[in-house]
């Protein structure tokens, strides 16, 4: 699949791994001290990431 966006191509070919790294870093630099540590806190941003590699059809951002 072709992207417009190369950060969703980048995110759409990422590991697991990779974006966990990414929203750990993430949430260590951008979320005050309670949530970086959260684990929710951190799928949810992996689960972002998901989401805006692979919008459905229509969805526009």
């Amino acid at each position: 699949m072709e992207y417009s966006n190369k950060i969703a191509q980048v995110l759409a070919r990422a590991t697991e791994a990779d974006k966990a790294e990414f929203a750990h870093f993430l949430a260590n630099n951008l979320d005050n001290a309670e949530l970086s540590h959260d684990s929710a806190r951190i799928r949810d941003y992996v689960a972002a990431f998901d989401r805006f590699a692979a919008p459905k059809h229509g969805e526009q951002f």
